[in-house]
């Protein structure tokens, strides 16, 4: 039994094409890209954030220290 002209379009109907595939892969690029851009600025972010968080302790650590010493000096 040969495969007859009406059974490649129905193959067509049911299978996916080249083209179909690569019309996919542009669109799963383009979503992935839009991720991968968010997750960046996530991390700048973090970055940012961690940074204040360090200078903000540092300048915590120095005021207690000087808390301790302004407290000696008064007794």
């Amino acid at each position: 039994m040969a495969i007859t002209k009406k059974d490649i379009e129905k193959l067509f109907e049911i299978f996916a094409t080249k083209d179909d595939l690569k019309a996919f892969e542009g669109k799963t690029l383009t979503m992935l890209d839009k991720i991968m851009g968010e997750l960046e600025r996530a991390r700048e972010d973090r970055i940012f954030a961690k940074a204040k968080d360090d200078d903000q302790d540092n300048r915590l650590d120095l005021h207690e220290k000087r808390i301790i010493i302004l407290e000696k000096a008064k007794v």
